[in-house]
C-alpha cells in the first residue's frame, strides 16, 4: 500500500509542531529566546523530518537522529555565548519530553473526538483537517503546560523588568530574582543588580569594559565626571574572590508584576553565562 505525501504540508507540519514545543519549553523553563531563533530552530526542525521520511530512518539510528536533531534545535533556541553543555542538554531533555507528551496528548484528543461522531467533517478515516490539526495542537499545547508546571517542570523564576540610564543612555534588561545575589557597595551599601557585559556594550562607554589598572581606563577615570559614575564591587564566586566594574545610574526603575518604582541599585557588568538562565541580568533585593 502507497502512500501519498505533500512534501510542502510536510515540512509546515512538523515545523510547527517543533514551533510549540520550542515555545512550550521556553515557557517551561521560564527562559527566553528570540523571534528569529525560535523560527529558524522550528525550520531546521521541519527540514530534518522531512529528510528522515525521505530517507525512510527508523529504529535505533532513527532515536539517535532525533535526539541530535532536538539538540540542534535547542541550541539554535537557545544557547548563548557561555551556555555549557548541560545547560543545554537539561533544556534538550525538557523539550524531547514536551514533544512526547504532547504527541500522546493530540494522539488522545484525536482519538476521543473520533469516537463522537461529530456532526461535521473534521475527520475523515484517518486523516484531519487542516483546522482541526490547528485546535487540537491549541489544546494540546494547553494541557502540555498545565501538565509541564503540575509535574514540576516550570521553574517558576520571578521576572524584574530594570529600567536604567547609563551615562545618559537608556537601556532595559530582564533580570531574574536571585536571592544568591547577595551584593552590596562597600561604600554606600546600595543593592547591586549584575548584568551581562555583552548586552551593555554600545550603552557603556568602552573603558568601562577594560580591566582596572588598565592605563586606558585609569586615564578615562581622571576625568572626575566618569570616575564618580564607577564603582569597584567585591565578589566571590566559586571559581574565587574578585572585583566587578559597577555604574552608578542617572535614574533606575524596577517593575516587578504591575508596580514600577525608583530604585538606588547599581548595574555591575559581568560575563553571566548560565547562571542567568537567559535573562540579561540578576537581582538580589527588589
Amino acid at each position: 500500500m502507497q502512500t501519498e505525501v505533500y512534501a510542502d504540508l510536510y515540512f509546515l507540519v512538523n515545523a510547527s509542531m517543533d514551533l510549540l514545543c520550542v515555545l512550550l519549553t521556553a515557557r517551561l523553563l521560564q527562559t527566553v529566546a528570540a523571534r528569529w531563533r525560535v523560527l529558524l530552530a522550528a525550520a531546521f526542525g521541519g527540514g530534518f523530518s522531512l529528510w528522515v521520511l525521505l530517507f525512510g530512518i527508523a529504529g535505533w539510528l532513527g532515536l539517535f537522529l532525533d535526539l541530535a536533531a532536538a539538540f540542534v534545535i535547542c541550541a539554535i533556541a537557545f544557547a548563548r555565548k557561555g551556555t555549557g553543555f548541560g545547560r543545554l542538554a537539561k533544556i534538550t531533555a525538557v523539550f524531547f519530553l514536551v514533544s512526547a507528551i504532547l504527541g500522546g496528548v493530540m494522539t488522545a484528543l484525536y482519538s476521543l473526538l473520533n469516537r463522537l461522531d461529530l456532526p461535521f467533517e473534521a475527520f475523515a478515516g484517518e486523516s484531519i483537517s487542516v483546522w482541526m490539526f490547528a485546535i487540537l495542537s491549541l489544546a494540546a499545547g494547553i494541557l502540555t503546560l498545565r501538565g509541564g508546571r503540575f509535574l514540576g517542570i516550570s521553574a517558576k523564576q520571578k521576572r524584574v523588568r530594570v529600567e536604567a540610564v547609563l551615562f545618559g543612555k537608556r537601556v532595559t534588561l530582564n533580570a531574574l530574582l536571585d536571592t544568591g545575589n547577595l551584593m552590596h557597595d562597600p561604600i554606600g551599601g546600595r543593592s547591586v543588580v549584575v548584568a551581562e557585559a555583552s548586552r551593555l556594550r554600545g550603552v557603556l562607554p568602552r573603558e568601562v569594559f577594560l580591566p582596572p589598572g588598565d592605563p586606558a581606563r585609569e586615564m578615562w577615570l581622571r576625568n572626575y565626571e566618569n570616575a564618580r559614575r564607577v564603582r569597584l564591587i567585591p565578589a566571590k564566586t566559586a571559581a574565587g574572590e574578585g572585583v566587578l566594574s559597577a555604574i552608578v545610574p542617572d535614574s533606575l526603575f524596577l517593575q516587578v508584576e504591575k508596580e514600577s518604582r525608583p530604585a538606588t541599585h547599581l548595574v555591575a557588568l559581568a560575563e553571566l553565562g548560565d547562571r542567568a538562565h537567559g535573562f540579561d541580568a540578576l537581582i538580589g533585593e527588589v
